[in-house]
């Protein structure tokens, strides 16, 4: 088996450049996302290499952008309602959408740990891996500045 790059050489850039040019991993067929989580699967996905997604990562990935998206749902709708509310009773009592918003902030982090995002990842030296993952985004960067300039898009 071929020995991968160091992050911080020259094949490495070049690498991370062709990568950028590719798309990114698409919402596997059998995983249904809805239209507003598609901004969270971007965010979720660039979070890690192209060669370091799995199609069982990206299962996770989806339902890790689902939860981020109902994260968001329940937020601003606990920020409308307010912290406390009256209950049928007419009793003040602590608004249920805390106890949502608790339950959805573990499986998110339960997602992530499981997508070994902010940790260490099994057989890999953490700085290499972080090393690699900056590059890819600044990869990433370079390509969405090419495509927006005018000139290079004619």
């Amino acid at each position: 088996m071929p020995r991968k790059p160091r992050s911080d050489s020259a094949a490495a850039a070049v690498k991370a450049m062709v990568d950028a040019a590719k798309p990114l991993p698409s919402v596997p067929a059998h995983v249904r996302l809805r239209p507003d989580d598609m901004p969270f699967w971007t965010g979720v996905v660039r979070a890690k290499t192209r060669e370091e997604w799995t199609a069982a990562d990206l299962v996770v990935a989806a339902q890790l952008a689902r939860c981020q998206r109902d994260i968001e749902v329940e937020s601003l709708a606990l920020e409308g309602e307010g912290s406390v509310i009256e209950n049928a009773r007419g009793t003040v009592v602590m608004n249920p959408r805390h106890a949502v918003l608790e339950q959805l902030a573990r499986r998110e982090m339960a997602l992530m740990r499981s997508l070994r995002m902010g940790g260490t990842a099994v057989g890999h030296d953490k700085s290499d891996l972080d090393k690699a993952r900056k590059l890819q985004r600044q990869a990433d960067a370079v390509r969405e500045e090419l495509a927006d300039d005018e000139l290079l898009a004619r």
